[in-house]
């Protein structure tokens, strides 16, 4: 086929770059069918990444954005094993390759290839129109998939609360451990024994190991008690623990929870005037 020839069934070829976005989308498309949500979620991000660095890598050539590029390929390998074989089939690594890619992706016929000057390579507008156009397609593919997908928060604040009520519960136990101590053997944090002893002696109770007292948080909790937190929480903590007492009939200890419960109701409305 003579140039002029060559020229002439390049006319009737559509643009190169928007050639390039048919086939990749008819490939992307294709391959999702082989994934999950959460997993072409994770692949189209992958792949808007991959031709953002086919644009910079056309304008560069440095190595070392195909590197990166290859170097999430082979993570995403790792975690998927046997299952990414669809994904890595289809080579999406050729769209790196603007020597070649054409006639990969079957643009030229091999005669057509052979006989191109090196200036009949793609051009910049070329890498322009693909990626545009893939930066839309993804785009519009993975907005669909968040709205399809489980919401990736809260919707209660369940991790506050859920650390709040750990650290609650905490607080109630140390609450316990305090007035079993004091109504039954007059030993007290702040009193003649040793903060630091009575630590230890939580941390084996409650089942936490002990490192250092920088390190506690019952410690911290233990130079404060029983008023370690709020007056709100105070009471909400000592309402909780009183009726393990009660149906005991630890009198003793209601008593000293009960004495305590009442200076911080006053507490709270003191703050309130």
């Amino acid at each position: 086929m003579s140039k002029a020839e060559t020229n002439n069934s390049n006319k009737r070829k559509p643009r190169k770059g928007v050639y390039l976005s048919d086939i990749a989308l008819k490939e992307i498309t294709e391959v999702l069918t082989h994934y999950n949500t959460e997993q072409k979620i994770e692949l189209i991000e992958h792949l808007q990444q991959l031709f953002k660095e086919v644009s910079e890598y056309f304008k560069t050539n440095d190595d070392k954005i195909y590197r990166t590029y290859a170097d999430r390929q082979q993570e995403l390998l790792k975690k998927y094993g046997k299952q990414f074989k669809p994904f890595a089939f289809k080579r999406f690594d050729n769209y790196f390759d603007f020597k070649h890619i054409l006639s990969i992706k079957d643009y030229y016929t091999a005669e057509e290839f052979n006989q191109l000057e090196s200036n009949d390579d793609l051009t910049e507008q070329d890498i322009y129109e693909l990626t545009t156009s893939m930066r839309n397609f993804l785009g519009g593919e993975l907005h669909f998939l968040y709205l399809d997908r489980e919401p990736q928060f809260s919707t209660d604040n369940d991790d506050s609360k859920d650390e709040k009520d750990k650290e609650s519960t905490e607080m109630q136990q140390l609450l316990a451990l305090h007035y079993i101590l004091k109504a039954g053997f007059e030993i007290e944090a702040r009193g003649s024994n040793s903060v630091s002893e009575l630590t230890q002696l939580a941390h084996l109770l409650l089942g936490k190991k002990f490192t250092t007292l920088q390190n506690s948080s019952i410690y911290k909790k233990y130079k404060k008690l029983p008023n370690f937190d709020s007056s709100s929480q105070l009471i909400k903590d000592l309402k909780h623990i009183r009726p393990y007492f009660e149906k005991l009939d630890l009198q003793n200890v209601v008593e000293l929870i009960n004495k305590d419960l009442k200076a911080a109701e006053n507490d709270k409305k003191s703050v309130k005037k």
